[in-house]
């Protein structure tokens, strides 16, 4: 019933907003609009209500599990030991195991040498069984051909054993009585270590597992069917069989079809275990809830952090627009409402660097709205009336809205698709939230216009002009914020290089973990522990450094508290702990564990931001020409590498945090840059008179505004972090605060300027090449008008 609930108003939704946009008659536009922003914002409200939010583990906590891997067998029957390989094969087989869509927040590490350290968000009691299953379930599959039975009190066929059936489930999930044996060989015919790639599938016979074998299991499995034809082949996973099919044929080109009666969950997770193998068996030592990953006081901060930026926006739209930033305030509150229930909709968990694409959200939504402002304050200025200025402002400033917005969009598709779980974080709030702001600042801050311009509640726009109408030579002194950027970045990339692996934080390089165990009647709050560790030095003299609080309860219903630090921190922190609290605690325990992100994670992430450039430049290349592209990239690449170097260099280590960072980075930089270009590009099609550094001084300067009003909104929230935050939050500010300056100055002195220099060097006419591309998108919008009217 919820299902077609949620049918019905998504078309609803979409029914409306293609009436909204195909319309043309102002009543019915604003009729349709106001209907579709009512329905939308009640069912997203709706839907956080009744489906909540899921976050992360970072956020709210959840489930631990400590795992140990124990020595496996090798082809020739040898022990496969432990290796830190053996460890990052199964920590790659678990995330695929216990999150096959990607859509929950995993946070696995090494512990140690042969341990990993498990957690989950939202993990019930009664789902605990089937996390053990598929933790513990090795899944060495088998294929073995079918012996004859022999008669009671013969004796069996050297070389061969019985194995029974696996036992089906009831309605209630209890295990029925096996369905019988079969004697098989006691060795496999065929191994199933040459499956290329498992899934399940439904068909009038009901779900079965279907397996692709790679080039040597393909052709190894038509020997063994060759060989023994008419014959039954038993498929063994863990030593119960599956099923027994007969082998109808001599060939199956590559595939094998697993049948046994499946549910559907059962056939997902079949399918899942066999694609990924685990070469060493694991052992569940321990289990627990746990606190969220980065303390309560860290998580509160943000919050109230997040209110006041808020608070902030609220005050400054309203002092610089006076009604008309009320009316963006309203748009950002519903583009938030949107966007939290579309999360709840789809089942997307949010975690820390999805925070930072909320905040990137959050920055475009209120840059989209002074885009359009600044538009209508112009038009006003030229002597349109406030209705007809309206929507001049909003037809000028869409290009600008759309392209900044698409840009983003694509690379947050691009990390979504290719990216680990932690960056999907991001880019499933980015997209989202995208897409609010789009329906927030075009679609219910107009609708709302025409509301209080139709019932003369608005009949003017009265506004605060920070930047005077003058045009100021920035091209002239390029070449000096060039130069400028160029030893800075090489500043930064020293401190990269100097420091080495020492720039790596504890989620990448791992660290130390101290278990603390309270007595069942004491307590310990976060602020008493972060006041220890406030003024505790090494015994070199050096700062702990960065340190995470955790919380989780113990077998006899007390409560541990883990602290996750630098390696050498460790035992100071132990000691420490020990001192200051010895009435309080049962005792303490130190081990070492390993990076939170992998090696393999940690480059699949690089290769999607490189994708997603590469993504975006091809974009820009088709909305605009050669030259913008390459200015766009040029300070886009500027903006994320010089982040983490300076971060570095201002005693920092790198972090997941900085991850999120870098990212919101990126989009701002790419945000900033497009409103620029958009601008000169419309100075060059509106025929404005003037050289092209002239034309690109204009453009910068008229963007100017715009500029120093979102700046502000966007740092407000991170300057309240960098003076008032706790260690976690430190490493979100510093990095966002860095790189919204860079953002900003960058679209203004490294990219316009490539711009005209490429143009310069190669002898480009800019000029020709924007009126030469806007002739040809005029024929293209003449020919389909032209079909459209021979329809």
């Amino acid at each position: 019933m919820a299902a077609i609930s949620t049918f019905l108003v998504g078309a609803s939704i979409l029914l409306l907003l293609l009436f909204y946009i195909g319309t043309t008659m102002h009543d019915r536009k604003r009729r349709y609009g106001t209907l579709l922003i009512f329905i939308a914002t009640a069912f997203a409200i709706y839907t956080v209500d009744v489906m909540g939010i899921k976050k992360g583990i970072d956020l709210q906590g959840g489930s631990e599990f400590v795992v140990r891997l124990e020595p496996g067998k090798a082809d020739d029957g040898s022990a496969k030991a432990v290796t830190p390989d053996s460890v990052q094969q199964a920590i790659a087989i678990l995330e695929k195991r216990l999150n096959p869509n990607s859509v929950l927040d995993l946070t696995m590490q090494p512990q140690g040498d042969d341990r990993i350290l498990i957690q989950m968000p939202g993990v019930k009691a009664e789902e605990f069984a089937d996390v053990r299953t598929k933790i513990q379930q090795v899944a060495h599959l088998e294929f073995r051909i079918v012996q004859t039975k022999k008669a009671p009190g013969e004796l069996r066929e050297p070389g061969t054993e019985e194995l029974f059936y696996k036992p089906e489930k009831d309605a209630q999930g209890k295990e029925l009585p096996s369905a019988g044996s079969e004697m098989v060989r006691n060795r496999a015919d065929m191994e199933g270590k040459y499956v290329k790639e498992s899934f399940a599938t439904f068909d009038a016979e009901g779900w079965k597992v279907i397996l692709n074998f790679d080039s040597t299991g393909a052709k190894l499995f038509d020997e063994v069917a060759a060989a023994n034809r008419g014959r039954q082949m038993a498929i063994v996973v863990d030593k119960q069989i599956i099923s027994a099919p007969v082998l109808q044929a001599s060939q199956f080109g590559g595939t094998a079809v697993i049948s046994g009666r499946f549910k559907e969950p059962e056939a997902r997770t079949l399918a899942s275990l066999l694609e990924n193998p685990l070469e060493n068996p694991m052992t569940i030592l321990s289990e627990s809830a746990v606190s969220s990953a980065y303390g309560e006081s860290s998580i509160n901060q943000g919050m109230w952090v997040g209110i006041g930026g808020l608070a902030f926006t609220t005050l400054f739209m309203v002092f610089v627009y006076r009604m008309a930033g009320l009316i963006a305030i309203v748009g950002l509150v519903i583009n938030l409402t949107i966007l939290f229930g579309g999360m709840a909709l789809f089942g997307f968990t949010l975690t820390m660097p999805g925070i930072a694409g909320i905040v990137l959200t959050i920055g475009m939504a209120v840059d989209a709205n002074v885009l359009i402002y600044e538009r209508l304050r112009e038009e006003m200025e030229a002597g349109k009336t406030l209705a007809g200025a309206l929507e001049a402002a909003y037809e000028k400033a869409f290009s600008a809205i759309a392209d900044s917005n698409i840009t983003t969009l694509i690379s947050a598709i691009i990390l979504f698709s290719i990216a680990g779980g932690l960056v999907k974080g991001f880019a499933v709030t980015l997209m989202i939230g995208l897409l609010s702001s789009m329906v927030g600042a075009l679609i219910v801050t107009r609708v709302i216009f025409m509301w209080v311009i139709d019932k003369k509640i608005l009949t003017s726009l009265k506004t605060t002009k920070l930047i005077p109408d003058t045009v100021f030579d920035i091209l002239s002194k390029a070449k000096g914020f060039i130069i400028a950027s160029l030893v800075i970045t090489a500043i930064s990339f020293a401190a990269l290089g100097m420091k080495g692996k020492a720039s790596l934080g504890i989620d990448f390089r791992g660290g130390a973990l101290t278990h603390v165990e309270l007595k069942s009647d004491k307590t310990i709050t976060d602020g008493e522990i972060e006041n220890v560790f406030k003024d505790l030095k090494l015994p070199d003299g050096k700062e702990i450094g960065t340190y995470y609080i955790q919380r989780k309860g113990n077998a006899t219903g007390g409560e541990v508290i883990a602290i996750r630090s630098e390696f050498d921190s460790g035992p100071a922190i132990e000691e420490a702990v020990k001192t200051k609290f010895a009435d309080q605690i049962l005792g303490t325990q130190g081990s070492r564990v390993g990076a939170v992100i992998g090696d393999e994670a940690a480059k699949i992430s690089i290769v999607a931001l490189v994708v997603a450039l590469i993504a975006i430049f091809i974009y820009l290349m088709c909305r605009f020409e050669f030259a913008f592209a390459l200015g766009a990239i040029v300070a886009l690449a500027h903006d994320v590498l010089m982040v983490p170097g300076l971060c570095v260099l201002f005693g920092q280590e790198l972090s997941l945090i900085h991850v999120g960072a870098m990212l919101t980075v990126a989009g701002y930089s790419i945000n900033d840059t497009i409103v620029v270009f958009d601008r000169i590009r419309e100075n060059i099609q509106k025929g404005v008179g003037g050289s092209t550094r002239e034309l690109m001084n204009d453009a910068i300067c008229k963007t100017l505004s715009r500029t120093i009003l979102t700046g502000p909104t966007a740092l407000a929230p991170m300057v309240a972090l960098l003076f008032l935050g706790n260690p976690a939050m430190l490493e979100f500010a510093v990095p966002i605060t860095i790189g919204v300056l860079l953002g900003t100055y960058s679209s203004i002195f490294i990219a316009s300027p490539l711009v005209l220099w490429y143009a310069k060097k190669t002898g480009t006419s800019l000029k020709r090449q924007v009126m030469d591309a806007k002739i040809e998108a005029d024929k293209a919008q003449a020919a389909i008008a032209a079909a459209k009217a021979v329809q």
